[in-house]
């Protein structure tokens, strides 16, 4: 192999090697922000964020243009 081509492997190697760390960086900065913010240390909650909702019905059809686009076309073709 050529030393062109075990240098471009050497690079990677190092930069997965970074990355890995930065990971793990992030992780335990992570987790030890959100131990600090709760009052009691040893039990941590990850809670997901509220999906916002328009109101309308559940899913697809909550969205308004839904209406317009398909059911009012529908009502008019059987009109």
């Amino acid at each position: 192999m050529s030393s062109k081509f075990l240098r471009m492997i050497d690079d990677a190697q190092e930069c997965k090697r970074d990355f890995d760390m930065s990971v793990g960086f992030l992780k335990d900065s992570l987790h030890e922000s959100v131990v600090t913010a709760h009052s009691k240390p040893g039990k941590v909650e990850f809670v997901a964020p509220k999906v916002e909702t328009t109101g309308w019905l559940k899913g697809a059809l909550s969205y308004p243009w839904v209406v317009v686009c398909i059911v009012v076309p529908a009502i008019m073709e059987i009109i």
